[in-house]
């Protein structure tokens, strides 16, 4: 393996020197083959539009990307191309609203050199003496709209998960067994890189973990902030972090409505989202450690409260026929 620092370039001794070196998490979204919702992709976009944040480290994505298999995006203004878009891998610096700093790592997942990706990351890792490294994924499942966003938790530390009392949760695309067989149970999945990362940092004694919002399977082509909203609650959480959460609530809240409308118009639709409401409150009834309840998008009072200032404040003076605009 040709020597993995090779793969990245530092951008800056002086941004450097700003980087804290005790008690920091990186999270990291690295959507690929399967990104449900656009979730992780709608939560990283987020996260730069509202917090302050400094590039670190760019990663040399001639080396990782196949441009063949996933073709940048071209401008062509009718006589000459303007730009090639070609993806980008960095890992920036980040300040929640707290102003309590934190590693970001985002891009296209890599196509190729995935090991010796992941012990540059390790390398970083080190260098920047990482206490946590927490990662967000969105999987299609057969669960409605309409109901609160579950999320399978994974770690390399089963007490990262905080749940010592419960059974662990399943791997994204798995289901438990039987109460014999849930300890031995072992299913064969797709890997994705993230998989990758967090078992070599497991090798390498660093702690790391991951969720995978379940996205409703009839919107995994479409945008489904809630899914990124969701992600967005369990990395705070896990991270210790200070996240704004209130733009992208109402970001979902408008979604939602578009979506309930399309939905109305829709009989076939209708119909698949009240047979997937059956089959989820039956699967949930009085089962409080079902893989699909133990993690739930559940806002605070605080931004509930918030989110019912701002329903006032742009409701106000409008009639009851009135809609708010999307």
């Amino acid at each position: 393996m040709r020597d993995p620092r090779d793969l990245y370039r530092f951008e800056s001794a002086d941004v450097l020197a700003a980087v804290p070196r005790t008690g920091l998490t990186l999270v990291h979204a690295l959507p690929g083959l399967v990104d449900a919702g656009n979730a992780c992709r709608i939560a990283s976009t987020y996260l730069r539009d509202e917090l302050r944040h400094l590039r670190l480290v760019s990663f040399d994505m001639d080396e990782l990307l196949d441009y063949r298999g996933s073709r940048p995006q071209a401008v062509f203004d009718g006589t000459s191309y303007a730009s090639v878009d070609i993806p980008e891998l960095t890992l920036s610096l980040m300040y929640d609203e707290s102003d309590r700093p934190f590693l970001f790592l985002d891009g296209p997942e890599p196509d190729l050199q995935w090991r010796r990706l992941a012990e540059a990351l390790i390398d970083l890792v080190e260098f920047f003496d990482v206490e946590r490294v927490v990662g967000m994924q969105a999987v299609p499942m057969a669960v409605p709209h309409t109901r609160p966003i579950g999320l399978f938790a994974h770690a390399n530390d089963p007490d990262l998960l905080g749940r010592p009392n419960t059974r662990p949760t399943p791997a994204p695309g798995t289901t438990l067994g039987s109460d014999e067989d849930e300890d031995s149970a072992e299913i064969v999945v797709p890997a994705a890189f993230g998989a990758l990362l967090e078992l070599q940092l497991g090798r390498a004694d660093h702690a790391s973990m991951g969720y995978a919002a379940q996205i409703p399977h009839y919107l995994t082509r479409t945008d489904f902030p809630a899914g990124a909203l969701a992600l967005l609650h369990r990395v705070s959480e896990a991270a210790g972090l200070d996240l704004p959460l209130v733009h992208l609530g109402d970001l979902t809240d408008a979604a939602t409505v578009a979506l309930q409308g399309t939905i109305a118009q829709n009989a076939e639709v209708g119909q698949i989202v009240s047979a997937l409401e059956e089959q989820y409150d039956s699967m949930n009834e009085g089962a409080d450690d079902s893989p699909l309840t133990t993690t739930m998008d559940l806002p605070t009072a605080e931004e509930l409260g918030e989110h019912f200032e701002r329903f006032l404040a742009d409701h106000d003076g409008e009639g009851p026929g009135d809609a708010p605009q999307l």
